[in-house]
């Protein structure tokens, strides 16, 4: 449950009874208030101010070293004009209070203070701080709207008709960091809202942080850095902080990319710029985070003859078989890896292996658009987050495509031989003897057997066992379910002769084959 807010008070005087009664003969806590603090004159609360910003101070008038109304004077010349004061004197001395008068203060209490009074005052106060805080809070809000309009017309060049001039809000920024660094975040809807949640809170507390975003979806943070701090361990710091505020599931899915530091706001575009090259390091992943000071050690690769494999691993999916494709791409791969190529290059890779893919299906009769867009890389969808990602999502698109093809040709082939193979595939966890599956195409028997032996190169039992098997195998690797519960879900009634049919397609026991594939 949100905490109400409670305001902060300072009492100032030099006499120790009468700290002590401000302090205990007063109920704060009834009107939100806690005493934050205690000093003995002037000089000493002047720097408790300055430092810890209370809401309200209580002070005595007569005080050495600095009296109540010399404090309340070097407050304001400091430019500070929403501390709260109180001052409280032992004397009916009225002049005391025409020159506090002068210095708005209106809250004036003679010793000894007097119960109705005091809490008539403090409720009156507690008022005024509310309404204080409602509107400073309303004024920061409009000035962190109108610093981020800015801020996006100078990195996206986007102005906004009702933004009105970028000056001034560069300006009471600029007065807040020695330099700056754009932030590029990359990451989905849910954890782009998640992070952007988090730093719309951190502005609150630091005005060198602020959310910027334009309107073609790019989204980053523009942090200021202290004069005495370096940029690049602050880029780390806060992006290390920012990480860390997330839900722990949104790990490795919400990257940041670090630009050069520049002196002046008006310079952000080239922070941004290197950000974006410092992002592409991501690609080949390892961090959460990139800094543009490490991209001088890992120049990417933009050679394009890299792409000419795309043609070749296309083709298998028509000429190869299923081992080739994933040995084709592993290799190919590991170069990107070894090579640093960059990350666009391996994205026009895997669309070049798409729109082969889909022709090759639209040749044996398939749906081009279809195959196009059961594809992760085509139809306006962007690169995966990372290497590694890529590589798995393209693999699984070439199989597919391979199954495909194959489907394809049998089809085109024409025969109750590819027929009967159809309706295997689509309800092979159930039993048919080929007289039934004669019956249902209208052939003999004998004729079936011997011409779908010919087709595939072995029999209709067989035929229906490797399904059986390439679906166990599947559900080993990817699901925790036992092997007698897989051996009942892809069609054999008994375990042995399950276990009979595995070892002979794999070689290995469902528990070896299992542990060999996660080691």
């Amino acid at each position: 449950m949100e905490m109400e807010k409670s305001y902060k008070v300072l009492l100032v005087d030099d006499e120790p009874l009468a700290i002590e009664g401000l302090r205990w003969m007063i109920d704060w806590e009834k009107y939100g208030f806690r005493v934050d603090g205690i000093c003995e004159n002037g000089e000493e609360a002047l720097q408790h101010i300055r430092s810890a910003a209370p809401d309200l101070v209580v002070t005595d008038i007569r005080m050495p070293v600095m009296d109540g109304l010399q404090l309340i004077e070097e407050t304001r010349k400091a430019g500070d004009f929403s501390t709260l004061f109180v001052i409280t004197s032992g004397y009916d001395d009225f002049d005391y209070a025409r020159r506090a008068m002068r210095l708005g203060v209106s809250n004036y209490l003679t010793k000894p203070l007097m119960d109705e009074e005091t809490e008539e005052m403090l409720r009156r106060l507690s008022g005024q701080l509310g309404e204080q805080g409602a509107l400073l809070t309303q004024t920061r809000h409009a000035e962190a709207l109108t610093e981020r309009r800015a801020l996006s017309s100078i990195l996206f060049g986007e102005r906004r008709d009702d933004s009105g001039p970028v000056e001034p809000a560069l300006e009471r920024m600029s007065d807040t960091a020695a330099s700056w660094v754009y932030m590029r975040l990359t990451a989905n809807a849910e954890w782009m809202q998640a992070a952007r949640e988090i730093v719309r809170s951190a502005e609150e507390s630091r005005r060198c942080c602020r959310w910027v975003e334009s309107g073609r979806g790019l989204s980053g943070i523009v942090v200021g850095i202290p004069a005495d701090r370096d940029p690049t361990e602050e880029a780390r710091l806060f992006a290390g902080e920012l990480l860390r505020s997330l839900p722990g599931e949104a790990r490795g899915r919400v990257r940041l990319a670090a630009g050069r530091s520049v002196d002046r706001l008006e310079e952000l575009r080239t922070s941004l710029d290197s950000a974006e090259e410092a992002a592409q390091l991501l690609f080949f992943g390892g961090s959460d985070f990139a800094v543009h000071a490490d991209t001088a050690s890992n120049v990417l690769s933009f050679d394009a003859a890299e792409l000419g494999e795309a043609d070749r691993i296309a083709a298998l999916t028509e000429s190869g078989s299923k081992e080739e494709i994933r040995l084709a791409l592993r290799e190919t791969f590991l170069q990107f890896e070894r090579r640093r190529t960059s990350p666009d290059l391996v994205e026009m890779f895997a669309a070049r292996i798409v729109l082969r893919c889909a022709s090759v299906c639209q040749e044996l009769g398939g749906d081009f658009e279809e195959t196009i867009r059961r594809s992760p890389f085509c139809g306006g969808v962007t690169l995966l987050p990372n290497l590694a990602e890529t590589q798995r999502r393209l693999e699984d698109f070439c199989l597919d495509c391979h199954t495909e093809a194959s489907l394809l040709a049998e089809r085109s082939g024409g025969g109750v031989q590819a027929q009967v193979a159809d309706f295997l595939r689509s309800r092979y966890t159930e039993s048919f003897t080929i007289r039934e599956l004669a019956e249902r195409f209208y052939v003999h028997p004998v004729y079936l057997g011997q011409s779908f032996a010919r087709r595939y190169g072995m029999g209709i039992a067989q035929f229906v066992h490797d399904l059986r098997i390439g679906e166990a195998c599947r559900l080993l690797l990817e699901s925790d379910l036992p092997s007698c519960a897989i051996a009942e879900r892809v069609g054999y009634k008994g375990y042995p002769h399950f276990l009979k049919q595995f070892e002979k397609k794999t070689g290995l026991k469902p528990a070896e084959y299992r542990a060999q594939a996660l080691c």
